[in-house]
């Protein structure tokens, strides 16, 4: 998507603005944690400097709110080049929020994911493009997820069959994982903070989904909580949340021994399997 929306006032008014066009890509697979592009509506927060680095506060533009209305992203007030020469600094993030200090921005992920609203909450996309001087042509951003994406699928074992697994009511939740961080806009790092609790998976008809802050899991911790029909298995998995990372689990359910296997496929940099028995 593009956008021919201008930043903040030209120093010199007797001197013809220079246009700028944003393009914003998504460096991994999907642009978003569940879909293939934004979305009508979607919005950006933008943050352009002058000074080499990005400021608490006072930056050329600070926190630009940008909507993406009919494929093109407009932003909330007119905006310009400081001038036709000087090179700036672009970052930017998704979802547009009021991150008060753009070095220590606190961003939490609801701890219910279970609706598609609230899991769409949780996926923060940032981009940085710097040096970037004046030209009518695209200042391309390209973004990137700096939350961790689970997904775990459940699969019958031992005492169940297909039609018994598919017609049984299947819950997770998943335990001692924060769901708070710090995150600085001008690096894009990412530290998780606050107490462990248990968060709420997103359903799609298919797997588990959910989006945590990276962080690591000790494995003395109960990582999962299954439960099919009425009866409920636990799983103590040590497991380390990568950031920008999407880790893939597969648990197969052992009802005649009330066990679960767990194992984990790579993808992109999370390249370990594990295994693991819960009673």
């Amino acid at each position: 998507w593009t956008s021919c929306k201008k930043i903040d006032g030209p120093v010199n008014p007797n001197v013809a603005p220079v246009v700028i066009n944003l393009s914003l890509s998504v460096s991994s697979p999907e642009v978003k944690a569940t879909d293939n592009s934004f979305e009508e509506g979607d919005q950006i927060g933008l943050y352009v400097s002058y000074d080499g680095d990005l400021k608490e506060q006072g930056n050329y533009s600070d926190n630009k709110k940008f909507t993406l209305r009919a494929g093109h992203w407009t932003a909330d007030t007119e905006l310009y080049w400081k001038d036709q020469t000087s090179a700036a600094d672009f970052y930017c993030y998704y979802p547009y929020a009021a991150p008060g200090n753009p070095l220590a921005y606190a961003f939490s992920v609801p701890n219910n994911q279970s609706d598609l609203h609230s899991y769409k909450e949780a996926d923060l996309l940032w981009g940085k493009r710097t040096g970037a001087t004046p030209s009518s042509g695209q200042v391309s951003i390209k973004t990137s997820h700096l939350m961790s994406n689970l997904l775990v699928y459940l699969r019958p074992g031992n005492g169940f069959t297909a039609e018994e697994f598919a017609a049984a009511t299947r819950k997770l939740t998943v335990g001692n994982v924060k769901t708070s961080a710090t995150v600085n806009l001008s690096s894009g790092g990412v530290s998780a903070q606050g107490q462990p609790g248990t968060v709420t998976p997103y359903w799609d008809g298919e797997c588990f989904r959910l989006l945590l802050p990276p962080q690591e899991v000790a494995a003395d911790a109960d990582l999962l909580a299954v439960t099919v029909g009425n009866s409920t298995y636990t799983a103590r998995q040590e497991f380390s949340f990568q950031q920008g990372t999407r880790h893939k689990l597969t648990v197969t359910v052992d009802k005649s021994s009330s066990t679960l296997d767990i194992s984990i496929e790579d993808w992109k940099i999370d390249e370990t399997d594990h295994t693991a028995t819960a009673n």
